[in-house]
């Protein structure tokens, strides 16, 4: 018996399920994108990888010249990744939402509440970078969408201990789709347009070993952003902070930017295989 939670129904056999799917894929693709998508809570077991450098400066005097503000550069998605929802988002996908406002919230656990605000003008830019430079496991490079924000503890003195003690580990954007494609990995003639999408998608996944026990997921071509969030655990599990600058005298340079980050904080690899 398979459970597919789109449908919220269970079904006896894969070809029945990918039926389903295919039957009721407008509807499905409607309800995606008529929402916005959080981070969902799910069961998972967890796996350490090995962060490349931690640039979390504690103990430091430089510190001292601003106590009350840090600037973070922060991982808020990543691309490649069979993620908690069973997306993959695709390289380009962020291109025409940053391209009508590059400032978006900066929020605590997607609470819409003043007081869960971190930062209401954070600085979003999409950039590849490889897989290593962000501390993950895999091969390749991906597409990061990054945020640099000005954390303060007048503005949100919990979330700024937080990230001064280096303990954020996992973002979240709050996204609504728009361009969704459905791939399914069968034969039948009735899924060859879904198994096309799957063989073009496929290919593209990092985390393979997390996808060989399912048998559809869904390619995210475009997404609108809403939000990011520093959240406890993301659906997208690679997405650390990657760096708290603690001199705050000046903001993050375009020169930073197009420098790859000096090092990640740990990460806490997660995903539950059984997603249907």
């Amino acid at each position: 018996m398979i459970f597919c939670k789109e449908l919220n129904k269970t079904f006896a056999n894969e070809d029945d399920l990918h039926k389903a799917i295919i039957a009721n894929k407008s509807q499905i693709v409607s309800l995606k994108k008529d929402a916005i998508k959080f981070t969902d809570g799910f069961e998972c077991s967890f796996a350490d990888v090995d962060t490349v450098k931690n640039i979390i400066i504690k103990g430091n005097e430089a510190i001292l010249d601003n106590p009350t503000e840090i600037k973070v550069r922060i991982a808020g998605n990543t691309t490649r990744l069979l993620d908690g929802h069973r997306d993959v988002h695709i390289d380009g996908l962020w291109k025409r939402t940053l391209k009508s406002s590059d400032q978006k919230m900066h929020l605590q656990e997607h609470v819409r509440r003043f007081d869960a605000v971190i930062s209401d003008k954070a600085k979003v830019y999409a950039k590849t970078m490889s897989w290593k430079d962000l501390g993950a496991p895999y091969e390749g490079e991906t597409q990061v969408l990054l945020a640099d924000s000005l954390v303060t503890s007048s503005r949100n003195a919990y979330m700024f201990e937080q990230y001064k003690n280096g303990w954020v580990n996992n973002h979240s954007v709050g996204m609504q789709y728009v361009d969704i494609k459905v791939c399914i990995n069968s034969k039948e003639k009735w899924a060859e347009e879904e198994k096309a999408n799957w063989d073009k998608y496929y290919p593209l996944i990092a985390n393979k070993e997390d996808a060989e026990n399912i048998t559809y997921f869904y390619a995210v071509l475009e997404a609108k952003l809403v939000e990011i969030s520093a959240v406890l655990f993301g659906s997208n599990f690679i997405t650390p902070t990657l760096d708290n600058n603690l001199k705050s005298e000046q903001s993050l340079s375009e020169e930073d930017k197009n420098d790859s980050p000096q090092g990640t904080q740990s990460i806490n690899n997660f995903y539950n295989p059984n997603l249907y």
